[in-house]
């Protein structure tokens, strides 16, 4: 059956049959495009719009430092960010390769006149973090780790610094 775009219906076509052609293909049309609008729908599991690393930690945290995690191929950058409001210091590792996919990503970081490292980490799609220390009037030192699909890590870590 064939069904033209003012809903009339023809019952089979026979030999020699008018066939309004601009009629079946307005429909078959409209058809195809209402199909295409429906697969351009976003995916389960589809990352939205990338954080930052103020989001990430919250209001008041400034970026003071950054680390690339890189091999050639920037795989992760490490941010080192300040609140003066609290005292307290934020690292967040945001991925810059293979985002949407869970890898091993971590963000650290140590206080001085601490043994204790403070992290985050575990097979994130986007970033790790935050990790939040109150470091006001110390020294601290921060760094990640990104790896690739195949488990490969690559890491950065700070020398201490940002002392005050």
């Amino acid at each position: 059956m064939i069904v033209y775009g003012d809903g009339r219906a023809a019952a089979a076509l026979t030999k020699g049959a008018n066939v309004d052609v601009g009629r079946i293909s307005a429909r078959a049309l409209a058809t195809a495009a209402a199909a295409a609008l429906l697969l351009q729908a976003v995916p389960a599991g589809a990352t939205t719009a990338a954080a930052s690393p103020q989001s990430v930690c919250g209001s008041g945290y400034g970026v003071i430092d950054s680390l690339p995690i890189s091999t050639g191929k920037l795989w992760a950058t490490v941010y080192l960010l300040y609140n003066s409001g609290n005292g307290y210091n934020c690292v967040v590792t945001m991925k810059t390769a293979d985002i949407g996919t869970a890898t091993y990503t971590q963000a650290r970081i140590q206080v001085s006149g601490s043994s204790t490292i403070h992290r985050d980490s575990g097979n994130f799609t986007s970033y790790a973090g935050p990790v939040r220390v109150k470091a006001a009037g110390k020294c601290v030192q921060f760094g990640g780790i990104a790896s690739d699909r195949g488990g490969q890590t690559f890491q950065s870590l700070s020398s201490w610094g940002h002392c005050g």
